[in-house]
């Protein structure tokens, strides 16, 4: 089996490729059995040496633009190839790729390649389709994944529990399912939006918002004034590096500090209302309970030492 070749996987990760590879040919595989309702998953493990007989054309497989579904595939050893409508990509020991039937995408095991080892989902649960599909959009169809990945291990989970067939019922199967989907989406967020120079760009803005809130500000217009941009072209660059809004942040930083302050002190809701930068205490519960569904006096209640 090839070692991961693709850049940032480490040589020995906590489960490298061939630990991977051997857990998943330890699933007992349960016979076959018609799914009967809609959010059907399906999976294999395969190992492919004839370029003949492994290529798929993604307007050959069925499915109905109306109720697409989606395949992703883990390369394991060897490599593979996808091509997509402007690039044709090699998949390496370590990259998973995401492809929407019926596409226009077409892969297969090119003639150059020995043999290409993978394991592969077929998934028709519309929501999680459709919740895939737009973070493929997003952040591209071939990803880095580490083998010893939060993604992979849900990977795994779900795997074993479609080929086993230990479903109570299609809950327990969805369950898993969604398991997957959120930490495919989590993977594909952090891609998106690296961690260092998000967190970085984060804590950095934390820090102003913080010391000027007494102030009432600072607003989006001054922080992006600092860095010498318009408040378009700083909340572009916000949202490229984080995923989110510099207004929705500054609102969460606040609130942050008014959380504190409820909590370790015996201020007034109009003095935290001032310290945090909001207008009156009014406005501030407006702001508090349209985020945490409680009014600041309930929160303290709640979360008060006393209270514990």
């Amino acid at each position: 089996m090839n070692k991961p070749s693709l850049d940032g996987l480490p040589a020995n990760p906590g489960r490298d490729l061939q630990d991977l590879y051997a857990t998943l040919r330890a699933v007992p595989i349960c016979p076959e059995t018609a799914s009967t309702y809609a959010g059907s998953v399906y999976c294999g493990l395969e190992t492919r040496a004839d370029p003949l007989e492994y290529y798929w054309d993604g307007r050959k497989r069925g499915g109905h633009p109306k109720y697409p579904y989606v395949i992703w595939q883990y390369t394991l050893g060897g490599w593979g190839s996808l091509t997509t409508e402007r690039t044709v990509h090699r998949l390496e020991p370590g990259t998973a790729f995401t492809t929407i039937v019926p596409s226009d995408d077409i892969y297969c095991l090119p003639k150059k390649s020995a043999e290409w080892t993978f394991f592969w989902f077929i998934i028709h649960h519309p929501y999680v389709v459709e919740r895939m599909k737009k973070r493929q959009r997003l952040a591209s169809q071939v990803w880095p994944v580490r083998p010893d990945s939060a993604l992979i291990g849900r990977a795994v989970d779900l795997y074993a529990t479609v080929r086993t067939a230990d479903c109570q019922d299609e809950f327990t199967e969805e369950s898993f399912l969604f398991a997957f989907m959120l930490e495919y989406e989590r993977l594909g967020h952090f891609l998106l939006h690296p961690a260092e120079p998000r967190e970085r760009l984060l804590n950095e803005l934390r820090g102003e918002i913080l010391s000027g809130m007494r102030n009432g500000g600072p607003t989006v217009e001054q922080l992006a004034a600092k860095r010498k941009m318009s408040r378009t072209a700083f909340s572009h660059r916000f949202r490229d590096v984080t995923g989110s809004t510099p207004a929705r942040f500054i609102t969460h930083v606040k609130l942050s500090e008014v959380t504190r302050m409820l909590v370790q002190t015996d201020l007034k809701l109009s003095a935290i209302a001032e310290l945090a930068g909001f207008a009156d205490a009014t406005h501030l519960g407006k702001v508090f309970r349209k985020r945490y569904f409680l009014t600041p006096d309930r929160y303290r209640r709640v979360n008060s030492p006393q209270a514990r």
